[in-house]
């Protein structure tokens, strides 16, 4: 016999709610591979659980029940197979809409490390590249600080070394020079300058500010966009059910979702900046749609 508060906790998690400090794992609400039409037809995340309650797989869908079905049966691999076979149960948590599932998905993936999920698993801390107006050369820095810094950054690298790689190759395309850009020790004209490949502004051939400009130029396609508001902001989803879901993000930090901004204090949280997150809402911000808007929450937002 199920206890009551277990039942209460079932519902918590069967309704519109993430909060990352707290594990669902015992939680959500879930069946077996024989019972799939218990799964809810709308979307979410999906978790294939294996023998002693091993995550196996972390997936997402617009329409939890269907996508399910065809992991189940129709596997598109003998590893997919494998999965399935080990499945003791699968659990599912539901969300207002595709953006929900996508931001739960790749936290849960990053909390529980499931078996067979390939991508979005570890939270790397990154690199970036600073350049802060009036320098002459960008620096490195590390990636976290892109959560509440003003400055410019430009790419995000899982080492100094991809880092300073991608800064070469663009030096090398625009003709730039590797020891202004500090890739490069010594002083005087650079080898680079000697065999055609630098414009000098290691010997003052070119200006200091000529390379700047230009070398930001080269840069920019590789811009982190800064975040458009001064704090938390709820990014309001529904969907054609009339299902409102509240996903709170911070400087590109995803923090959880709720149903109301009364839920708000449940959600504290101090991680940092977060790639996935980042990828994610620049793909929704980019492409507005009427089913998501962005409600700021802390301070005026500064339009200048």
């Amino acid at each position: 016999m199920t206890s009551r508060s277990s039942c209460y906790d079932v519902l918590q998690y069967d309704l519109l709610h993430y909060d990352p400090q707290q594990d669902p794992i015992q939680a959500l609400p879930s069946t077996n591979v024989d019972s799939l039409g218990a799964l809810p037809a709308r979307p979410g995340v999906y978790v294939f659980f294996g023998h002693n309650e091993l995550p196996l797989y972390v997936g997402k869908s617009v329409n939890i029940r269907s996508r399910v079905r065809s992991h189940v049966q129709q596997p598109v691999s003998r590893r997919h197979a494998q999965m399935v076979a080990q499945t003791r149960r699968i659990a599912w948590l539901r969300t207002s809409g595709d953006l929900g599932a996508q931001l739960l998905e790749a936290d849960l993936i990053k909390r529980w490390m499931p078996l067979y999920n390939r991508q979005l698993r570890k939270r790397v801390r990154m690199v970036s590249w600073n350049w802060p107006d009036g320098d002459d050369r960008p620096t490195l820095t590390d990636g976290q600080w892109i959560v509440t810094a003003r400055t410019q950054f430009f790419g995000l690298f899982r080492n100094r070394r991809d880092a300073q790689m991608t800064l070469r190759d663009i030096a090398t395309d625009e003709s730039l020079c590797l020891r202004v850009l500090g890739l490069e020790a010594g002083s005087g004209r650079c080898f680079g300058y000697q065999i055609g490949r630098c414009r000098g502004a290691c010997c003052g051939a070119e200006s200091l500010e000529a390379h700047a400009q230009r070398a930001r130029e080269a840069m920019e396609r590789l811009r982190i966009e800064n975040w458009p508001w001064p704090g938390r902001v709820a990014f309001r989803e529904s969907n054609q059910h009339g299902e409102i879901g509240l996903h709170i993000v911070d400087h590109w930090h995803y923090l959880g979702s709720v149903e109301r901004l009364d839920d708000l204090h449940a959600l504290p949280d101090t991680r940092g900046f977060d790639i996935d997150t980042y990828r994610i809402l620049n793909r929704f911000i980019s492409t507005p749609s009427p089913a998501i808007e962005p409600i700021p929450i802390d301070g005026e937002i500064d339009l200048i």
